[in-house]
Order: structure tokens, then sequence, then C-alpha cells
């Protein structure tokens, strides 16, 4: 009788892992763009919050504007994060979260 349970877990599990894997090739495909208050800094990151490239204007690269080029890349990465959380839940499937969750 464990093996019978234990095969059928180890389905579920595997369907799980199947749906997790469809669901991380989705978002790595996911892109946004943020940016800083004074839009000098802008940050491109994907779905699964991975940067994918960073701007900064030339107005801010020197070392006397170090600390405006380190806020304004935390600005423009926390607006990218707002904005793909806004993006996810508009894109998100009710039914298909309930069947990766077992309900």
């Amino acid at each position: 009788m464990m093996g019978f349970l234990g095969n059928m877990m180890g389905g579920q599990m595997g369907e799980a892992m199947k749906q997790a894997k469809i669901q991380q090739d989705r978002l790595k495909k996911v892109e946004i763009f943020g940016e800083s208050k004074d839009h000098l800094v802008k940050v491109h990151i994907n779905g699964l919050q991975e940067v994918i490239n960073i701007t900064i204007d030339d107005v801010l690269l020197q070392p006397s504007k170090a600390k405006d080029v380190k806020k304004g890349i935390i600005e423009a990465f926390k607006n990218a994060q707002e904005k793909l959380q806004k993006e996810l839940v508009k894109g998100m499937d009710m039914e298909q979260m309930k069947k990766m969750l077992g309900m």
C-alpha cells in the first residue's frame, strides 16, 4: 500500500514540478522597465526579478554622484518590482494556481 501511495504522490509531485517549470519559463519571458524618480536610472528586469540591464544617465557618472547612482538604482528596481507585481496579478490564472497548489 505504501508503494501505491508513494507512486501516487510521486506522480503529483512530478506534475507540480512540471507546472512550476512552465510557470518559471513564463515568468522569465515577462519583461518590465522601472525608473528612478528623477528618470536618470532605468532598470530592466524579468518576471523572476533578474536584472537584465541597468541604464544610468551620463549626468550621474561622476565620482561625486555615487550616492545618487545607488539611490537611483534602488528606486528604479523598486519601481520595476511594483510594475511586475501588477503585471503578474493581471495575468494570473487562478484555476492553474489552484491546480498547482493541489486545491
